[in-house]
């Protein structure tokens, strides 16, 4: 893939100007970004303030820092994946909420990190990286689309976002999740779900609440998104438990084939439909 650094003429201009509609206008991904954050009702002053803020300075060092490592965290997970992956990966302002999306569009991804993030450490963007790769490395694999009957490369963004059933969600981002516990160990299962530990601490200790939640919205209404939000299951859960709930029974699912080991398991995995994953429909 393709890296841009879209980041660094960003905080330039806006070192110079003070202005975040200016610096939002260096580039044309970027004004696509200003686009987004103005759908999504961001709060344009307040990141205004925040870039001009002292306590900024940290979140820069961390954005330039995990920059420069980047290539080698791509080189990474692609030989764990065993090919190079399609599309383009750029880096950009977070606007305190993008950290990372894929966008898919013909066959190829335009994968975004916001890697100024005001929750973004090193290992957090590591890790994100590797989450992000994994939809990627997913959304190519002829048979996770097949039910579309026709190739990759003539499949629109929109008839992408039509096919991402409830159980493709699911799938997806467990994976996801499971991935970056692949290729980056040694880091702390918490920041693998982007949660602080006793977000972490809060699922492990209600799981089966979450399961029963999960599979009722299911067999429902299907409606697995709405479990992006805090309190989805009971007060006090925290956001995407589905993320963990599906990394989880993903993992556990898998490890019944002993033939492979669970790095080939998971990595192998990515390859199947989301109807092959049987433990969704019990």
């Amino acid at each position: 893939m393709d890296i841009f650094d879209e980041y660094t003429p960003f905080i330039n201009e806006f070192k110079k100007t003070r202005s975040l509609k200016r610096a939002l206008s260096v580039s044309e991904h970027l004004e696509s970004v200003h686009k987004a954050a103005v759908e999504w009702e961001i709060d344009l002053e307040n990141v205004e303030r925040w870039l001009g803020s002292s306590q900024y300075s940290s979140h820069e060092s961390t954005a330039l820092g995990f920059m420069l490592n980047a290539k080698s965290v791509l080189e990474r997970v692609e030989s764990q994946l065993g090919q190079t992956l399609i599309g383009e990966i750029r880096f950009g302002p977070s606007l305190m909420r993008f950290d990372g999306f894929a966008r898919y569009d013909l066959g190829s991804h335009s994968v975004w990190f916001g890697v100024d993030h005001p929750d973004a450490d090193h290992n957090y963007l590591n890790v994100l990286m590797a989450h992000e790769l994994s939809h990627v490395y997913r959304d190519h694999q002829p048979r996770v689309w097949e039910s579309l009957g026709k190739p990759l490369s003539q499949v629109t963004r929109t008839e992408y976002l039509d096919a991402v059933t409830p159980e493709e969600h699911l799938i997806s981002e467990g994976l996801a999740t499971l991935f970056s516990q692949v290729v980056f160990p040694q880091v702390e299962l918490h920041v693998h779900h982007f949660y602080s530990p006793e977000e972490m601490l809060w699922c492990l200790n209600h799981h089966d609440e979450i399961a029963k939640a999960i599979a009722k919205e299911l067999k429902s209404d299907g409606n697995v998104w709405k479990f992006y939000e805090e309190g989805s299951v009971k007060i006090g859960s925290p956001s995407r438990v589905q993320y963990y709930w599906t990394a989880r029974t993903i993992r556990e699912w898998l490890s019944q084939d002993s033939k492979l080991d669970p790095v080939t398991r998971i990595v192998n995995a990515h390859s199947l439909p989301a109807k092959e994953f049987k433990f969704l429909y019990e």
